[in-house]
């Protein structure tokens, strides 16, 4: 885990220190003025995803509105959760309109610091990775860099098996789903696309699976997409650019439009791009499991590189 931002670019060091304040303002309990020394009840924010890679330097040259890149938060807090996490919704609602970070900003986790120790040791393999490559841009009072209590591993050679008949069945499934939506497009579009919803949320449980060796809790795609790039940010590119970020948004709004609202429509072309999406989804998934699978027949429980090459990361 990092504890600086010098190593990101000066945009993104601007943009982080202003999103952590906000929140902090937005978290305290009152908003009257006169409580200037009211604490806020946030403990931690953690910075994970895209700018948490190894290659950002501070002059690394970044493109406002670039599709790719979000800032991924953790915000861990005192107690109460329920109490807090619909102010930090709003507050990242607003920090979105606002027009004054350069990036979308994403709040993938929010929780306290207990049931996030409970949920490693279930499995949450995305908490482990923020605690080996995360970045922290708040923090009150002492923080070590052993925040998480890291749950014990299987050997190798047992999590080899097991996440290779979870993959087996996951993305199995979710080429059928993809074989299904090829089969309506010509002739029920909306079918087809709630088919590509369901071929792109399996494909991302499939990923999340050969992980943590459990699946994750139902959510909606955006969700299971935000999980599995808390992984491997690279996933993100699939969804990289105007057209691409429309399309995402129609797939996810597909499973509950195309059930609940008879004159739900989707021109050709843009279930095509759809289509194309999902496929790439489904290649870049089956690439990263292949690396997952040929590391852990080495005995090695690292998170594969992008590039075939081990990780010093557990993953």
């Amino acid at each position: 885990m990092k504890f600086s931002l010098a190593h990101l670019p000066q945009q993104v060091q601007t943009d982080l220190r202003h999103i952590a304040d906000f929140l902090l303002r937005r978290a305290i309990p009152t908003q009257d003025p006169r409580d200037r020394y009211t604490p806020s009840r946030i403990r931690h924010i953690i910075l994970h995803g895209c700018f948490t890679e190894d290659h950002w330097t501070p002059d690394s040259k970044l493109r406002p509105g670039e599709c790719a890149y979000s800032y991924n938060l953790m915000v861990i807090v005192s107690a109460h959760l329920c109490d807090i996490l619909a102010p930090l919704e709003r507050a990242v609602a607003e920090l979105n309109r606002s027009g004054k970070v350069g990036f979308p900003v994403r709040l993938g986790f929010a929780d306290t610091k207990g049931r996030i120790d409970r949920k490693l040791r279930n499995g949450y393999l995305a908490y482990d990775e923020i605690q080996v490559r995360g970045t922290v841009i708040y923090s009150r009072g002492e923080i070590s860099e052993d925040l998480f209590q890291r749950p014990e591993r299987p050997p190798a050679a047992t999590h080899l098996a097991r996440a290779q008949g979870y993959y087996d069945h996951a993305f199995s499934l979710a080429r059928r789903f993809l074989a299904g939506a090829w089969s309506y497009a010509g002739r029920d579009r909306g079918a087809a696309a709630l088919m590509l919803n369901l071929a792109a949320a399996e494909a991302y449980e499939a990923l999340m699976v050969v992980h943590i060796l459990k699946y994750p809790p139902s959510r909606p795609l955006s969700s299971l997409r935000e999980l599995a790039e808390s992984l491997h940010p690279e996933l993100a590119l699939i969804w990289t650019g105007r057209r691409a970020a429309k399309s995402f948004d129609r797939l996810a709004r597909a499973f509950c439009e195309v059930r609940f609202r008879p004159d739900y429509a989707i021109t050709a072309a843009e279930l095509n791009v759809m289509f194309g999406s999902v496929e790439d989804l489904h290649r870049s998934v089956a690439h990263i499991c292949r690396l997952k699978f040929e590391t852990l027949k080495t005995g090695s429980l690292a998170r594969p590189r992008k590039d075939g090459g081990p990780d010093k990361g557990e993953g």
